[in-house]
């Protein structure tokens, strides 16, 4: 089979693309590059497996290239919720025209299979528990969740209009090797492990209460990859996580233990604007449709990226911010 993957050279999606070609199938990537990197493909484009489509999602000639011969779309071409909140107009043309673009293109095609990677974020402030598929009502903070959320209504629109198998996955926030590292991309674990590898203190939004469900890269990946590929998932939409809370104290803390700089102290500043409180994922669903269930704790996990990162950059001190923002109000 053949899976196109928009976004394919991002942070999830080229350890998706991995994930294919090592399940023996061919990928198709159509990215920009406005975020992701070529060298993520590296691996995937030496088994001549992949081919890549350097082009956009708003962009109908970029499209009908890439779906040529596709079998499943796993869309997981995006802005970033940071970029949003300078740009959101930006941000709809992208999360959500780009989502209908890329819809309709696979219905020209006749695409057997949508899957459309969304968001946590479409939650919002919703719930202060663990955040059920069919039972939270989904009430987002940020431009970005707001557009996630229309991009999963014209998903599920195809569906019951055009008869195209259709599916939502959202996942909860991944971390891992590839993670975006600098300017408004970068997350916060990357952030954290710059900081503390250069002997500096981890700069907190906010109070540090404030928690996710992380979830390592290759789970998140496992998830999309069996949701490609089920019988179960068409017009379902499922959560990808590991089902629990880790603060963002928490998490500065983990990365202090194990860069061994314990003598470090987190530093606090003011709140990110629009800021989700706490996201946790029920996981039943994606366990009962698609035998999902996560592999990676969060403390192996951050072993895991501390040591990647370490190999991967001969100099930390290289990839310092003077901003502790890395997201602008617009004018």
């Amino acid at each position: 089979m053949r899976f196109l993957v928009t976004g394919g050279g991002g942070f999830i999606g080229s350890h998706l693309v991995d994930r294919i070609i090592a399940e023996g199938h061919d990928a198709v990537v159509l990215d920009n590059f406005a975020s992701g990197k070529k060298s993520n493909l590296e691996a995937a484009a030496a088994t001549g497996r992949m081919r890549l489509v350097e082009g956009s999602i708003l962009d109908n000639d970029d499209l009908d290239d890439a779906m040529k011969g596709v079998d499943v779309v796993l869309h997981l071409a995006v802005e970033c919720v940071r970029k949003s909140i300078g740009d959101p107009v930006g941000n709809h043309h992208i999360n959500a025209t780009g989502t209908l673009m890329t819809l309709e293109a696979a219905r020209r095609h006749r695409v057997s299979r949508f899957i459309y990677c969304s968001s946590s974020e479409v939650y919002g402030n919703s719930s202060t528990g663990a955040l059920s598929e069919d039972e939270t009502v989904c009430q987002p903070t940020t431009v970005y969740g707001a557009s996630k959320l229309v991009g999963e209504l014209y998903t599920q629109a195809y569906l019951q209009t055009y008869k195209m198998e259709t599916a939502v996955v959202r996942p909860f926030n991944a971390f891992g090797p590839r993670e975006h590292d600098q300017g408004m991309l970068a997350e916060v674990i990357p952030r954290f492990v710059i900081k503390v590898l250069n002997g500096q203190a981890p700069i907190v939004f906010g109070d540090g209460s404030q928690g996710r469900d992380f979830t390592y890269v290759t789970d998140t990946a496992d998830g999309l990859w069996r949701a490609a590929v089920s019988k179960n998932i068409v017009g379902q939409t499922v959560n990808l996580g590991w089902g629990r809370l880790v603060t963002v104290r928490q998490v500065g803390e983990e990365i202090l233990r194990q860069c061994g700089r314990n003598d470090i102290t987190l530093q606090h500043v003011e709140e990110r604007p629009g800021d989700i409180h706490s996201l946790i994922a029920r996981i039943e669903k994606a366990d009962a449709l698609l035998g999902f269930r996560p592999k990676v704790d969060f403390a192996t996990g951050i072993h895991n990226y501390v040591e990647w990162f370490k190999k991967q950059y001969a100099d930390p001190a290289a990839l310092l911010e003077s901003d502790h923002r890395n997201w602008t109000m617009p004018t």
